[in-house]
C-alpha cells in the first residue's frame, strides 16, 4: 500500500490559483522532455476543496515523497520569480 504525499497550498489569490495550473504543467513537462517515455515522471493529482470560510484550497498529491519535495522546490521558485517580476 502506497501512501499520499499531500502537498497543501495556500493560495491567496486568483492569479496564484491560475499560476499553480501553469506550474503543474511546466513540472511534469520539464521531467518528460528529459524522459520520453514516461518511466521517471510524477504520478500527481490536484485537488480542489473549500475551507470552512469558503476560500478554495488547493492539494497536490504525489505517491512518492521525491516528487513532492522536487515540485514544492519548483513551485516557489516559479512564485518567486513571479513575484519579482
Amino acid at each position: 500500500m502506497t501512501t499520499d504525499i499531500v502537498v497543501d497550498l495556500g493560495l491567496k489569490s486568483a492569479e496564484e490559483i491560475a499560476l499553480l495550473a501553469t506550474v503543474a504543467d511546466a513540472f511534469v513537462q520539464q521531467f518528460l522532455g528529459r524522459n520520453r517515455f514516461g518511466s521517471d515522471a510524477p504520478d500527481m493529482m490536484v485537488r480542489t476543496a473549500f475551507t470552512p470560510d469558503g476560500e478554495v484550497s488547493k492539494a497536490v498529491i504525489f505517491q512518492d515523497r521525491k516528487w513532492a519535495d522536487a515540485f514544492l522546490n519548483f513551485w516557489e521558485v516559479q512564485k518567486n520569480q513571479v513575484d519579482a517580476a
